[in-house]
């Protein structure tokens, strides 16, 4: 009897702090809210860790670095592990160098890097319309935070990433983890930590 009724008091809980709202009135609440956040932010600097799990292996392979965004749209993630590697997207290109090969591709070439591009300016912007676009969106709100599942419509990009899970720290707007979930049910998540908002960040970080 204790345990069902504990199993009760769980799931209570749960549905009040995720179902308390409607999924629209969570939306325009968590975008009233990023916009006013994000028209403060000019640029941001922060650590991240970055976790891939393939099923064909036995453990998770995990990496780390420093994360950089400009107000115009740029964003960078410089890697500490491995040493050399780094994500650039800036303007319409993007940039990857992996073991010292670099390689540089167009945004629209490419349906998934173009939808990441237009997500992850969204949440720095406060853009919902951004966020939203050529998507499928569900928005949930817990005591910390905000959480976002982003489905992609294009059927190209949904063969690369079936879903993109967001969260948001309810007290700064800040983006909190990026999930990109396949098809095949790997995944590569990042955490991002140690935020500072509004230093100097070099141009060069940006360059392609």
């Amino acid at each position: 009897m204790f345990k069902k009724i504990t199993a009760a008091l769980f799931f209570s809980i749960v549905f009040t702090s995720f179902a308390w709202a409607s999924d629209g009135e969570v939306a325009q609440r968590f975008g009233e809210k990023l916009r006013e956040q994000s028209q403060t932010i000019r640029t941001i600097r922060c650590e991240f860790t970055q976790v891939r799990h393939m099923s064909v292996l036995a453990g998770d392979a995990r990496s780390s670095g420093r994360f950089y965004y400009q107000r115009e749209g740029n964003i960078c993630l410089e890697f500490d592990r491995p040493a050399g590697d780094m994500i650039v997207m800036n303007g319409e290109r993007f940039k990857i160098v992996t073991d010292g090969r670099r390689n540089v591709v167009s945004m629209n070439s490419n349906p998934m890097l173009k939808q990441l591009k237009n997500m992850l300016t969204a949440c720095m912007t406060g853009d919902i319309k951004l966020l939203e676009a050529g998507s499928e969106v569900t928005y949930q709100e817990t005591p910390q935070g905000y959480r976002l599942t982003i489905c992609p419509s294009n059927r190209k990009a949904r063969n690369q990433v079936s879903a993109i899970v967001l969260t948001f720290d309810k007290g700064d707007m800040s983006l909190v983890t990026l999930r990109m979930e396949e098809p095949s049910g790997d995944y590569t998540e990042y955490t991002f930590t140690k935020k500072i908002f509004n230093s100097t960040v070099d141009d060069s970080v940006f360059d392609i």
